[in-house]
Parts: structure tokens; C-alpha cells; sequence
């Protein structure tokens, strides 16, 4: 079977991995997953995706936005290309998040994300690399 590209989902909420997990491997694609930011990058490193979704609150509330900082610092890992995903709609959190930073990110999306518009974006991310 030949896939349409490899994907991780760097997410804390098990139940939203799945769910992408399942919608994403139908559609042919590999698709990996870690629950925190370090497991991701290791991750990262092994497997080399084409596409990442990170999640940006997990153990703290910028843990996505240091994995993001982290794959430009890493010649190995800027290339990929990554889909922001929060469930931040809570204004206490507005101020921890960098606003005044670049962020290696292609796309945000807010949670819930309805499964046709990942499976679009996914193809049509992983049609332009």
C-alpha cells in the first residue's frame, strides 16, 4: 500500500489522537502520535513526517509553541510542515501565549476541528511538499 504521506499528532487528549488517527489512516496516510513535546521531537527525529499537528496546551500552556521553537532551531526538523491545533478559547490563557515571537506554524485551528477539514488541509499541505 503506498501512503500519501507520514503525519504526527502531538496531543495530550487521547480521545482527539484517535479520532485524527483513524480519519487520517483511511485516507492513506501513516500516521504517528505523541502525548507530550519531547516525545514528539524524538519522534520527529525518527520518523521525519511530512506534516505534525501540535497541540499547544499540554503539561504547560505553551508546551506546542517550545516543540515549534525547538523544529526551527534543528535543520533536520524546520522543514516540516505544522498544523497548530488548541482548544485555548479561555481568556486566562491569552496571556501566556507568545504573541511577539515568529512561530513555525503553517495553519491554526481551533478544537473541535471537524474530521473533513483536517483530511482537506492534509491533502492539501502534503500536495504542495
Amino acid at each position: 500500500m503506498t501512503t500519501k504521506g507520514k503525519v504526527l499528532i502531538i496531543d495530550d487528549d487521547p480521545d482527539f489522537v484517535e479520532v485524527v488517527r483513524t480519519a487520517l489512516e483511511t485516507d492513506d496516510f501513516k500516521v504517528f502520535s505523541a502525548a507530550d513535546g519531547s516525545q514528539g521531537l524524538a519522534l520527529m527525529r525518527q520518523e521525519k513526517p511530512d506534516l505534525v499537528f501540535l497541540d499547544v496546551m499540554m503539561a504547560h500552556p505553551t508546551e506546542g509553541v517550545d516543540v515549534s521553537e525547538a523544529m526551527m532551531e534543528d535543520p533536520d526538523l524546520r522543514d516540516i510542515r505544522v498544523v497548530m491545533i488548541t482548544a485555548i478559547t479561555d481568556t486566562q490563557y491569552v496571556g501566556d501565549f507568545p504573541t511577539d515571537r515568529y512561530l513555525h506554524v503553517d495553519q491554526f485551528l481551533t478544537k473541535p476541528v471537524p474530521l473533513s477539514e483536517l483530511l482537506e488541509l492534509t491533502n492539501r499541505i502534503l500536495k504542495k511538499k
